[in-house]
């Protein structure tokens, strides 16, 4: 399932860094989380100093031909059709999506790491 999240997220927003992808993810599993009381994913974040890495995410990126890089943009595309999640999701994602078009990286970055079930993407 994470793989047809992190495409939808491509599918939707084109050429992006990976660092932003792994922002609306987090941003989208934590509105998950406000309303469910539980993760949307079993990924695994490995928190930092006002940071965070989604384990395993650069793998999942390189190792899928759907997903390629874009040397001359420095970005991740999605080059497949559109994928196919759940409805249910793709409301979290798209609220994630909007809310990161308005924020540069490091005000995308901080809307994640300063929201109040932040440390809930750890447990």
């Amino acid at each position: 399932m994470e793989k047809n999240l992190v495409a939808y997220i491509l599918w939707r927003t084109g050429c992006i860094h990976p660092f932003r992808i792994s922002r609306i993810l987090a941003l989208a599993e934590l509105y998950f989380i406000e309303e469910n009381n539980k993760r949307m994913t079993s990924l695994k974040y490995v928190k930092g100093p006002g940071v965070f890495y989604i384990e395993g995410l650069k793998e999942l990126l390189e190792s899928d031909p759907c997903f390629r890089r874009n040397e001359e943009k420095h970005c991740m595309e999605y080059v497949c059709g559109e994928p196919s999640i759940d409805e249910v999701y793709k409301r979290y994602l798209d609220r994630a999506i909007g809310q990161a078009n308005g924020l540069d990286d490091r005000g995308l970055n901080d809307l994640v790491v300063k929201h109040r079930f932040y440390e809930k993407l750890f447990t």
